[in-house]
């Protein structure tokens, strides 16, 4: 028959099924974290680099190319044809001011200088023998215009007389016609000497004055050789180093050509190239930083050429620090150009994570995980990026790529 089971026993069976489903409920809570944390995403924290958001100053860039020349640099071109006979320098070696560096052969020069001489000599004579020709010719005219002035004066005596002897009966009308008519032609003909004599002296003048033309322009090519052969003396105008010499011994070297350059490496400039792309933000007066060895140097545009070459638009900068101990002739450097400047603004440091958008979601740590968020970004340059909103100055952000975590919302850090 059945026994009533004590109520100090049900309260202890009670107890017993409590503690049982407590102790089931504390193995499925266990088991459900544990799960958790074997299937929740996470990434270590090694694997990603962060950047500490800031407040600070933010200058936009555009990318170019530059390569570093010398702020001065001296060309010296020969002023004469002639042969290289020695060379005193090389490249790389320094000159002061007056110092020769080459020698030439000056023969050929001095040879023409000879002749140019000879024909200034020829032309000379030439001027003294056309002047004596002229002077003779014009003396000739003048006595034969003299001659024909003492004929006319008989002439009009002979008129006078036949007209005398005509009132009287003496003479006809004929006669007197006929020396009338005598006169009037001596007379054209003393007229026609005159424009003879004219014309003579126009002739001359002419003459003279075209030989004595030539004659300048003689002068002026014989002082002009002249003064190349004084300066024939290949010497450097400035101090300097020698960065290129024409050093063929017995070389044949044309007016112009280029024998020497020498720059001054106490001072340098920057010529720089940019994409066509950029072509409006290359302005003179703007700001550009150049990059050498991590280190930025600073300084102004001073000029852009006009044409486009091959896609890019070449510009040249003047640095505030020209004769900084990182710049050498002829390094390549990478050149930043300022289209703008902030100050006071958010920013972070540049990453694979930014894509360019102006919005876009980032990575901000909070506590153990990464919160992804919406990121609104304006200005930037190759080192920094400006916040405009979805993240504060103190807030670190990872700048990684982490497109493989962009469909969840948050991600465990380990």
């Amino acid at each position: 028959m059945d026994r009533e089971i004590s109520a100090k026993q049900q309260a202890r069976r009670r107890n017993k099924i409590y503690i049982i489903a407590i102790l089931i409920l504390a193995v499925i809570a266990f088991g459900f974290i544990k799960f958790k944390s074997i299937v929740e995403p996470s990434v270590k924290r090694s694997t990603f680099t962060t950047s500490i958001a800031e407040t600070g100053v933010i200058e936009a860039t555009v990318p170019a190319s530059g390569i570093i020349t010398p702020e001065y640099e001296v060309t010296i071109s020969s002023p004469v044809t002639a042969k290289i006979e020695q060379v005193l320098f090389n490249a790389g070696e320094k000159v002061q001011a007056g110092q020769s560096i080459l020698r030439v052969n000056k023969e050929a020069s001095l040879l023409a200088y000879e002749k140019l001489n000879e024909e200034q000599h020829v032309n000379r004579n030439k001027i003294d023998q056309l002047s004596l020709g002229l002077q003779k010719s014009l003396d000739e005219l003048k006595t034969q215009y003299a001659i024909k002035q003492m004929k006319i004066s008989s002439l009009e005596t002979a008129l006078s007389h036949e007209q005398s002897l005509l009132d009287i009966g003496g003479s006809t009308d004929e006669n007197v016609k006929q020396a009338r008519l005598t006169l009037h032609v001596a007379q054209l003909e003393l007229k026609q000497i005159k424009n003879q004599i004219d014309n003579q002296k126009a002739t001359m003048q002419a003459d003279l004055k075209s030989l004595g033309y030539e004659i300048n322009i003689r002068e002026k090519d014989i002082q002009g050789l002249s003064d190349k052969l004084k300066n024939a003396s290949i010497s450097s105008p400035r101090s300097g180093v020698i960065t290129w010499v024409n050093n063929k011994i017995g070389a044949e070297i044309n007016e112009g050509e280029e024998l020497v350059r020498i720059a001054d490496l106490s001072s340098f400039k920057v010529e720089a190239s940019i994409s066509d792309t950029y072509a409006d933000e290359v302005k003179a007066g703007r700001m550009a930083l150049i990059r050498i060895n991590n280190t930025d140097l600073r300084g102004s545009i001073s000029n852009v050429q006009p044409a486009v070459e091959n896609g890019t638009v070449k510009f040249s900068i003047n640095l505030n620090n020209k004769n900084s101990k990182l710049l050498r002739s002829n390094l390549k450097a990478d050149v930043f150009v300022i289209t703008s400047f902030k100050e006071h603004t958010v920013r972070v440091k540049n990453g694979p994570a930014f894509n360019g958008s102006q919005e876009q979601k980032l990575f901000v740590l909070e506590g153990e995980n990464a919160v992804l968020r919406n990121v609104k970004v304006g200005e930037s340059n190759s080192d920094y990026i400006e916040i405009l909103s979805g993240i504060k100055a103190g807030e670190t952000v990872i700048t990684s790529e982490m497109q493989d975590f962009m469909h969840l919302s948050k991600v465990k850090i380990k």
